[in-house]
């Protein structure tokens, strides 16, 4: 299967300096021969070799608004995030107003589906018959990175669909309704702090297709409607902000604690502490814990790829908006549960491993290359030093079992070099 990835290689500009193939959570990056090797297969879309990357290897694929001029009636969805990139003194109302001032039709909030779905989580986290804990699915990095490196984790992901794509399908029949539009005719466009969001998009893990048209970076929006928020700043002191309360989002590290007993959720951020709490889950050292909130990104979405502002100071606008506009919605709980029956909130497809080249193969082939790995790796130095192209030894010692690397790229090993 080809995956869809929102980064292309420029491969020409490489100067290894190997940071992003230490960088990469799944290993998903070599370099050899004075080029990068990538496994697509392995890949999560998490966007750390975006970051580490200082020259410009790996060049983000995102949509422009010009992408969706080909639909009748543009309804935009902001990231939570957005709101916190432009400081205290930007009110919430008047990025709305700015969205709509370079072109959108109608932009559709996301807090009422976020504490709905609240609702419905916690609904779940009541039955005796669901295994647990139940981890998040609104990280579209953390399911990739589950399906390549936990797949026997798979079943605790939510069965639930994220808040942005309950937006979307709203937004999209809400508007095909009043307006009378086909919903082909109706484009749906997430404003996405991170290069994952996009890939779950154009290449969904759970269903067939999303309820989202496309996506467009916070930091290209962020230039695009900047002006325009200073020139609604300019004509007016007085900004009407009665239409749009703050409340915060999923994508918020330690929104769901909130809403669940605390006791027994677990908030964490950054890769390498998601691999501490999933090898806990594994080793079944991980106890009285019903919900696993998780982001790849460090600080939740505000620590995205495609952000602009510094997390810390995007946490504390954050923080100060949900005191200052924030007033939870209304929630018909008799309504959410009667669509709970209907399965209104459930995942079209069941999520599944992913598929990799280590995977797709017969378990005698695997124990046998399994056995030659380890061989391998008890002749290595164990320095992980990467200068074999490879992030650590182990790594290494798992290429020359598959075939994909040979013994003497190692320079403690290549004899020739001594």
């Amino acid at each position: 299967m080809k995956y869809y990835h929102s980064h292309i290689i420029i491969r020409e500009k490489c100067k290894g300096r190997l940071t992003c193939i230490r960088t990469c959570p799944t290993q998903a990056l070599r370099y050899r021969n004075g080029s990068i090797i990538f496994f697509d297969d392995l890949c999560v879309d998490c966007g750390a070799c975006i970051n580490a990357c200082q020259e410009g290897v790996y060049l983000p694929v995102i949509d422009e608004i010009a992408d969706f001029e080909k639909f009748e009636f543009k309804i935009v969805i902001p990231s939570h995030t957005l709101y916190t990139q432009f400081g205290l003194n930007t009110n919430p109302g008047l990025i709305h107003r700015a969205l709509l001032n370079i072109g959108f039709d109608a932009v559709h909030e996301v807090s009422k589906h976020a504490y709905e779905l609240s609702f419905v989580v916690s609904e779940a986290i009541k039955s005796k018959s669901r295994k647990k804990p139940i981890i998040s699915n609104f990280c579209p990095s953390l399911i990739r990175f589950i399906q390549v490196s936990y797949p026997n984790l798979i079943d605790l992901v939510s069965p639930f669909d994220v808040v942005r794509e309950l937006a979307a399908k709203e937004a999209r029949e809400k508007y095909s309704a009043e307006l009378g539009l086909s919903q082909d005719k109706i484009g749906v466009i997430f404003i996405s702090p991170c290069p994952a969001i996009v890939v779950s998009i154009n290449q969904p893990a759970e269903k067939e297709k999303s309820w989202i048209d496309g996506a467009i970076a916070i930091k290209d929006i962020y230039n695009r409607i900047l002006p325009e928020i200073i020139k609604i700043q300019n004509e007016s002191s007085e900004h009407n902000n009665d239409f749009f309360y703050y409340g915060k989002s999923w994508g918020e590290l330690g929104f769901l604690p909130k809403h669940f007993d605390p006791e027994h959720t677990i908030s964490v951020a950054g890769i390498d502490s998601i691999k501490m709490i999933l090898d806990d889950i594994e080793g079944s050292r991980l106890k009285n814990v019903d919900y696993i909130e998780a982001f790849t990104c460090p600080q939740g979405c505000i620590g995205g790829a495609y952000c602009v502002e510094n997390p810390y100071i995007s946490r504390h606008t954050a923080i100060v908006f949900e005191e200052k506009y924030g007033s939870p919605p209304e929630i018909n709980n008799e309504e959410i549960l009667r669509k709970m029956t209907e399965n209104y909130y459930e995942l079209d497809e069941k999520i599944i491993p992913r598929v990799t080249k280590s995977s797709d193969i017969d378990i005698t082939t695997s124990i046998k290359r399994m056995n030659q790995k380890q061989k391998i790796l008890r002749k290595l130095p164990n320095k992980d030093c990467g200068l074999c192209g490879a992030p650590d030894c182990e790594t290494f010692a798992h290429d020359c079992a598959w075939g994909e690397a040979e013994l003497t790229d190692c320079i403690f090993l290549n004899t020739n070099l001594h």
